[in-house]
């Protein structure tokens, strides 16, 4: 092989070589240029991922906020028993004076109609409940046509615990709840008590009976029905909680 032949080759080997590194090159662009997309599609999967889950956050948030929640405060309740005022302290519910007319659905004992799905109008508008002493409501003069009855159930607030009727305000607010069809709302507002999920397991049969109903009529039928089981529960020794008397005057508040 002469001097021309052996440089001819020298060159095309260089050549050859050069190419090689060109082409080397240009897969490494490639695969930077994918390894870059592909971090791109983690990142903005993860960024999708993130509002995604603040999305989530807010309807659950929203859901539990649904209803606005409100306390007539009448000033005779024991402040560091009320949970009305515990439930204002954590900005579940905002406290309004007698003289504000509220517009909302009015828990009260001196309501005509009991509160159900047929309110959810007035639900739109809020829920309030009126906080004042057991042994003093005869005195509340509050009178508005939104007032609503709730339907037989016991309490479960250490208080008045299994005693008909004489509910603390996050118990009568959570019954409401429940009945307009807010039961997440309802849970998650007991949720901030010690014994709060005890309410509608000591009240399931009740609940399990008013679920379905839409209005007063029915609550009314539903309510009669509890009652009469209720009462075989009694004959048969299995309630579990104490009934109070017909006679009961005492000075327990509601909460």
């Amino acid at each position: 092989m002469n001097n021309k032949q052996r440089y001819q080759n020298w060159k095309k080997a260089r050549s050859d070589k050069r190419d090689q590194k060109q082409q080397q090159g240009h897969q490494q662009q490639i695969t930077l240029h994918q390894l870059q997309q592909i971090n791109n599609q983690q990142s903005n999967s993860q960024d999708q991922s993130e509002d995604d889950d603040e999305q989530q956050i807010n309807k659950i948030d929203e859901r539990l906020n649904d209803v606005k929640l409100f306390m007539i405060d009448y000033g005779q309740c024991d402040v560091k028993k009320c949970t009305g005022r515990k439930m204002e302290r954590f900005k579940l519910l905002t406290a309004i004076k007698p003289k504000v007319k509220f517009q909302g659905i009015i828990v009260s004992a001196n309501g005509k109609k009991y509160v159900s799905k047929d309110d959810e109008e007035l639900l739109q508008k809020g829920i309030c409940v009126i906080d004042c002493s057991w042994a003093k409501i005869e005195e509340i003069t509050y009178v508005s046509p939104n007032e609503r009855l709730l339907p037989h159930m016991v309490a479960v607030n250490p208080v008045n615990f299994g005693k008909q009727f004489k509910l603390s305000c996050v118990e009568a607010i959570a019954a409401t709840l429940a009945l307009c069809g807010r039961r997440e709302q309802a849970d998650y507002i007991l949720s901030k008590f010690t014994w709060g999920e005890n309410f509608f397991k000591i009240n399931k049969d009740a609940f399990d009976l008013y679920a379905d109903c839409q209005n007063d009529k029915e609550l009314r039928i539903a309510e009669q029905k509890y009652l009469e089981m209720a009462q075989k529960k009694e004959n048969t020794g299995q309630r579990n909680y104490d009934m109070p008397s017909s006679s009961d005057e005492d000075e327990e508040q509601i909460q």
